[in-house]
């Protein structure tokens, strides 16, 4: 899939990769601990949990969309956009009146949606990436939702929501990003990898990615939701059996990728459990946002910026230990789901934090394009 040009037409230009991934990536490390402290009294005021869920959405998440998605901005556009995503988290940290948060929290939302989600309806007419628009401003709509929530307006938060557009995202992102690297490995290894692009499925899981949505934004026909959750689920199971990863174990920057997609489809199916079996709810959730978010964005935000600086896109060992932390996590987390213990969540969020800022680190210590350059000069 490629991502839009944007933000800037002439004059010096950069990707907000490099500022908004790592952000994402010390945000998560710092935001779990902070929430389980509060959750476990040790600090005087805790978030709400659809605060958590928002911050970890709309806050982690979408600081990951927006570093891969806006490829071209020039130098005051991106910090803009990264001191309006930064506003968005510092409101909700001292319990800022409402009235005085909202244009903050929905400054960064809008703006993604300006520069990114706004190219993709204007090229998206054939149909290929029509889905990205509307799901991209669909953000906007979840942040309103959550505040209505927040004021009272409407029953609940609207907590699943953000983290069902996320799960959306990654299904129809996911289902374009990672069959195109899976084909590049399986191409060095001399297979061909022949179901790539699977567009029965990849609708039939939009479809009902959709379904589901509808479902939790209305608060009706749950039995719909479940079964359009189902065939999100199984949709990304079938895509990923024919993607081979098999023979791609020993490749951790292609395997990670399976993997994370992998608990893409089990989140998908947990949270259709949930309406048809009694599962808890937390346990659909957490499989998609420790398990699926969590492993695709560390090894999206690695791989990316490894292509984007022209290095090598085999992990450095560190990357790798990053996705397998941030794994243990997601297990942990539903272990606790199953049997609530404040030394499990410790141990989970231990491990995230620890994949985080391995992720962060890995970011932050990969040379620029110019500077290698430079270096290259100097040594002529």
């Amino acid at each position: 899939m490629s991502t839009p040009i944007t933000g800037a037409a002439s004059g010096a230009v950069t990707s907000a990769h490099r500022t908004m991934y790592p952000a994402a990536a010390l945000y998560a490390a710092l935001a779990v601990p902070l929430w389980l402290a509060q959750a476990g009294g040790l600090l005087p005021a805790g978030w709400s949990p659809a605060v958590h869920a928002h911050e970890m959405t709309l806050g982690y998440a979408l600081a990951v969309v927006g570093g891969f998605l806006m490829t071209r901005l020039s130098r005051p556009m991106l910090a803009v956009a990264l001191l309006s995503w930064l506003a968005g988290r510092l409101v909700l940290l001292p319990g800022l009146p409402p009235l005085l948060a909202l244009p903050l929290c929905f400054a960064y939302p809008l703006l993604l949606f300006v520069v990114a989600g706004l190219p993709f309806l204007r090229t998206g007419r054939s149909g290929h990436n029509a889905v990205f628009g509307p799901l991209i401003g669909a953000f906007l709509g979840a942040e309103a939702l959550f505040w209505a929530g927040e004021l009272g307006l409407v029953p609940g938060n609207g907590q699943p929501v953000a983290l069902l557009l996320i799960a959306t995202l990654l299904l129809a992102m996911g289902g374009r990003v990672i069959p195109a690297a899976t084909a590049g490995a399986l191409r060095r290894q001399g297979v061909t990898l022949a179901h790539r692009v699977q567009p029965r499925l990849e609708a039939m899981g939009i479809a009902g990615a959709a379904l589901c949505l509808l479902s939790a934004t209305s608060g009706l026909l749950p039995l719909a939701g479940a079964m359009g959750a189902a065939m999100a689920g199984t949709s990304a199971l079938l895509r990923l059996a024919r993607w081979k990863p098999h023979l791609l174990l020993r490749r951790p920057e292609i395997a990670s990728l399976h993997l994370g997609y992998l608990c893409l489809g089990a989140g998908w199916l947990l949270t259709a459990g949930t309406a048809l079996s009694g599962l808890p709810p937390a346990a659909g959730w957490h499989m998609l946002g420790v398990g699926a978010l969590g492993i695709l964005a560390s090894a999206m935000t690695i791989r990316t910026t490894l292509q984007r600086e022209a290095e090598p896109e085999r992990f450095p060992p560190a990357a790798t230990v990053a996705v397998g932390l941030i794994a243990l996590a997601a297990v942990l987390r539903l272990t606790a789901v199953r049997w609530p213990s404040m030394t499990l969540l410790t141990a989970a969020a231990t491990a995230w934090t620890l994949g985080q800022l391995l992720t962060a680190g890995v970011l932050l210590t990969r040379p620029r394009r110019s500077r290698r350059r430079q270096d290259a000069l100097q040594e002529v």
